[in-house]
């Protein structure tokens, strides 16, 4: 090996040598962090997390990353759309091959999911992504309320899976009602007359703004036409939502991831 004043000079080889092993070392550091990167993105999307699910609170702009991609879900499946006779259900990640059962529907929604209303209601029809699931099993069957926004336009979409029938309402604050409820409730558009009510145990998951007790009471109230109270009571705290009965067959579902 050459010398040079009592030092040894590195060779060429070693001089290479060691280049490599430290290239490859950060190449690993490099891999490293986009295999974490790319694994908070799935849980991301399986979940719901933030940055899927939007805000329980405030609104979102029509650019925002969220709402971009709500359309972009909505717009793939408006590519790939058929005539349907029945509420339109989507397997995670492919359209159901018949329209009908599929492994999505309302029972078994989540959230950052994506639910499309296309009632003829404009005051209700849009594309929400799913904040949060109340599930309220009552006897031998399970009614689900779905948070829901589009754009800061939050909604509840509510019903028994295999009703013909649900509610999209909007959440009511300030509504001053305590306790066990009027049978008749006085609203701007009227008066809602008690139709239903009921006592259920609940499950609840993701952002639903709801106590976190096992038992609720539930009512529904009807008005004129298709107007439609849901009126949930957690012991003392008393939800309210106001809106209208709409087709199931008028309602789609898109998955999430």
């Amino acid at each position: 090996m050459l010398h040079h004043c009592g030092r040894p000079l590195l060779t060429f080889a070693s001089l290479l040598a060691a280049m490599t092993i430290a290239g490859a070392f950060w190449v690993g550091v490099l891999a490293a962090r986009r295999l974490r990167d790319w694994g908070e993105g799935r849980r991301v999307l399986e979940d719901g997390s933030s940055p899927l699910a939007l805000a329980a609170a405030g609104g979102a702009a029509p650019d925002d990353p969220r709402t971009r991609k709500v359309r972009a879900l909505v717009a793939e499946r408006l590519r790939h759309a058929r005539p349907q006779t029945g509420p339109v259900s989507t397997v995670r990640g492919q359209p159901s091959p018949d329209g009908g059962p599929a492994d999505l529907d309302l029972s078994t929604l989540r959230a950052g999911d994506v639910v499309v209303v296309e009632s003829g209601e404009a005051e209700h029809d849009g594309d929400y992504i799913v904040d949060g699931i109340a599930h309220l099993r009552e006897g031998g069957q399970t009614t689900v309320v779905a948070m829901m926004q589009d754009a800061g336009r939050p909604r509840w979409l509510v019903g028994p899976p295999s009703s013909p029938d649900w509610y999209v309402v909007v959440p009511v604050s300030g509504h001053g009602l305590s306790g066990e409820p009027p049978r008749n409730i006085t609203r701007e558009r009227g008066v809602y007359n008690l139709s239903r009510r009921g006592q259920a145990s609940a499950a609840c998951t993701g952002q639903h703004d709801r106590p976190e007790l096992p038992r609720v009471a539930t009512y529904v109230f009807s008005g004129g036409g298709k107007d439609v109270l849901w009126l949930e009571r957690w012991d003392h705290d008393v939800l309210l939502g106001e809106g209208k009965v709409v087709e199931a067959s008028s309602v789609s579902f898109l998955p999430g991831s």
